[in-house]
């Protein structure tokens, strides 16, 4: 049985990559015959490099190169042909991409359904209110609404967030699968002793709107001046890091906030051994695969009270409004312990890679019988 995993992104290193990855190494541990749909080449030694993880050398890459840009109208479409078109090279082909079902696919991983109450009515014509985007995405709804068969479907879901969004909209049956993180990132964890004096804040996101990345700079304002931020991640909008430094300057923070933008992931592992917290800015996060990284590393989690945070991030460290988050950061640093950071790399340990995989063939091995 030739089983497919679907994701053409994959050389752009984020969560979702990582979780291709980590089902594809799965089955391929389990001696399953495993192939991945890439965009691009895939450089195994790139992956290691970034993720701490090796691509199992049994696995076979199949490449499908993408003309488009990401997220625009023409992708999607290109999405849905380089999807059939796997499909029809393999027995089970698993969509870890998409964040749809098709009607061809057999197992799909959401990371968030594009389909969602948000967008789209319950009923024909099924568009919220009729916007380009989804006037092109109907055919789209047509397949999730009136041509997919569930009850032959595994959709699996990184929350309970996440997944009762699904149930929302489709009324699917979900189950819930946790993403993982790195098995390196939890040995450098449990190898790591803070230093104390260090009062460091980290910021680990890509650079783009939707990540609410501004609010940081008016939270530090409101935190001792001994407290320093850093942000790291990779540089999607260059617009978003041009006004960011713009509002730190403005506020006269430049001494406090400093970036990192595509640095290595060296670079970050280095900075979240030194931090004591991790500042998450983005409401209603999916899940957030980087904040239990910097768990696993010993940073309390400062996140906003909503989303799939909420399922894992306990409650004395979870924010409504920015003055709450500036006040908890400051707490959190006059008080912090080597005894609440090791209590933090305990809940991250839920996250392992090892529990991802018991799991993920649990759910297989039962849907395939």
């Amino acid at each position: 049985m030739k089983i497919g995993v679907f994701c053409p992104t994959l050389n752009v290193y984020g969560g979702g990559e990582f979780v291709a990855i980590a089902i594809a190494n799965t089955l391929a541990q389990n001696n399953r015959n495993v192939v991945l749909f890439t965009n691009n080449e895939v450089n195994p030694q790139a992956i290691k490099n970034f993720f701490g993880e090796n691509l199992h050398p049994t696995i076979r890459t199949i490449k499908q190169p993408t003309h488009f840009t990401s997220r625009g109208l023409a992708d999607f479409y290109q999405t849905i042909f380089h999807s059939y078109i796997a499909k029809s090279k393999c027995n089970v082909f698993i969509d870890t991409f998409s964040n749809c079902v098709f009607p061809w696919t057999s197992i799909s991983y959401i990371h968030f359904p594009f389909l969602n109450q948000y967008s789209f009515s319950k009923k024909f014509p099924y568009m919220g209110s009729p916007h380009l985007l989804q006037v092109g995405t109907l055919p789209h709804v047509l397949f999730e609404k009136n041509l997919v068969s569930y009850d032959k479907k595994l959709v699996l879901a990184n929350s309970y967030y996440t997944a009762d969004e699904i149930r929302k909209y489709s009324q699917k049956t979900v189950e819930v699968l946790y993403p993982p993180f790195s098995s390196s990132i939890s040995a450098i964890g449990k190898d790591t002793i803070k230093n104390s004096q260090e009062n460091l804040v980290i910021t680990t996101s890509r650079f783009e709107p939707n990540k609410l990345l501004e609010r940081i700079p008016h939270i530090a304002s409101q935190t001792d001046s001994n407290i320093q931020f850093a942000i790291i991640g990779r540089l999607y909008s260059k617009e978003t890091l041009t006004n960011l430094q713009g509002t730190v300057k403005k506020l006269d923070l430049t001494d406090r906030i400093k970036f990192y933008p595509n640095a290595t992931a060296e670079k970050k592992i280095e900075l979240l051994k030194k931090a004591k917290i991790y500042l998450h800015t983005m409401i209603g996060e999916h899940f957030g695969i980087s904040i239990v990284e910097a768990m696993a590393l010993g940073c309390l989690p400062i996140v906003h009270n909503s989303g799939g945070m909420s399922e894992f991030v306990p409650e004395q460290y979870r924010y409504e409004t920015l003055q709450e988050a500036a006040s908890k950061i400051t707490s959190e640093i006059n008080n912090w312990s080597t005894e609440k950071a090791n209590e933090i790399k305990k809940i991250s340990d839920r996250f392992s890679i090892s529990n991802f995989s018991l799991r993920f063939m649990e759910l297989f091995s039962k849907y395939c019988n």
